[in-house]
């Protein structure tokens, strides 16, 4: 069972008594304390480290990938007050020789706090006195987000004293299909539905969204009219931000850019994947051999088919709708980047 995690116990550990003691607070309520019988691992060689792992009591054994011994950690030594095997995927196995407990720390919200503190920009009080909050905590939970994990932490500092708060009804509209976009939505609280307006036909239901999704972005990342309608299905708080600083704090940032030549590498070697976001007529017509083609309109819905330990690089004619989908696969966890210049005249 998860145990609550008092900060008080970071000054025992590197580099989380490192942090300020507002960011140790922050965190503290963000991470968990667990435990394990002798014999368990916490841990094996190659899983993915999305946890930076500390050891509270115990004893455990650090092995490497054939189960050979490497090295064996105690609790109160010097060696525990680091970070256990913090390398991602992790390089080695930690097994349980005594009943072990440890602490989890979000790695991604870690390392941004981090930064944060050491570049002495990050004013808690600064930042909330830019936007009413009223749980104190919407900054840690954006933080959370991978999507703003990769955003610089000098933009994230700007995106959030330019956040606006927005409260909201059951059925009120936020954005509207057909409009001009103007703003980028993150959901604090409540949920939404997301339709498509069809010539002679009643609305699509394409999605529901709650706390932690974002929408928006597609219209002010392709300069064309919003092209669906997001309604509150209950009541809500939402956390906006003007398409001029998106742009500039955002999208520039996330929009993650390769090569043709180094994107053809990557797709031969089995690493990556080339995703087609044109759609399924502009597909048929021409594109790349071994493409995957899900329509930009579909994509949120058809993740499930994405191999998150794979990277995709996105396709379309111009990069435009691409980097909508870079943007779209960031913010839920995958890797992306968009192919430079759009596809290539001659396939």
């Amino acid at each position: 069972m998860d145990a609550t995690v008092d900060p008080a116990l970071f000054v025992n550990f590197i580099p989380l008594n490192a942090l300020r003691l507002e960011s140790q607070q922050q965190l503290a309520r963000k991470s968990v304390m667990r435990e394990a019988r002798a014999g368990e691992y916490l841990f094996k060689c190659g899983d993915p480290a999305e946890a930076a792992m500390f050891l509270v009591s115990g004893q455990v054994q650090l092995e490497d990938g054939e189960g050979k011994p490497l090295a064996v950690v105690r609790a109160g030594e010097p060696g525990s007050f680091h970070r256990l095997a913090h390398q991602s995927p992790r390089k080695v196995s930690a097994h349980c020789l005594r009943d072990t407990r440890y602490l989890l720390v979000d790695a991604g919200l870690l390392d941004v706090m981090l930064t944060w503190d050491q570049s002495g920009r990050f004013e808690v009080g600064e930042l909330s006195a830019g936007v009413a909050s009223h749980d104190g905590d919407w900054m840690t939970r954006l933080l959370q987000m991978r999507v703003f994990q990769l955003v610089p932490p000098s933009s994230l500092q700007a995106m959030f004293l330019r956040m606006q708060e927005q409260r909201t009804e059951p059925g009120q509209v936020v954005i509207r299909q057909g409009e001009t976009g103007d703003f980028f939505y993150v959901i604090m609280e409540g949920r939404c539905m997301v339709t498509r307006e069809v010539p002679n036909g009643k609305p699509i239901r394409l999605a529901e969204l709650d706390a932690g999704s974002c929408f928006g972005e597609e219209a002010l990342i392709s300069e064309e009219p919003r092209n669906a309608t997001v309604t509150m299905l209950t009541r809500g708080r939402l956390m906006r931000l003007s398409r001029q600083d998106f742009r500039a704090l955002l999208n520039e940032p996330l929009t993650r850019r390769i090569g043709l030549a180094e994107a053809q590498k990557r797709i031969a070697s089995g690493q990556a994947q080339w995703l087609d976001v044109r759609l399924p007529s502009e597909f048929q017509h021409a594109h790349l051999p071994g493409s995957l083609n899900i329509p930009l309109y579909m994509l949120r819905m058809k993740l499930a088919l994405l191999d998150r330990g794979k990277t995709y690089i996105a396709v379309c004619d111009t990069g435009r709708r691409s980097s909508v989908a870079v943007f779209v696969l960031s913010e839920k966890g995958y890797d992306a980047y968009v192919l430079e210049g759009g596809l290539p005249a001659k396939l």
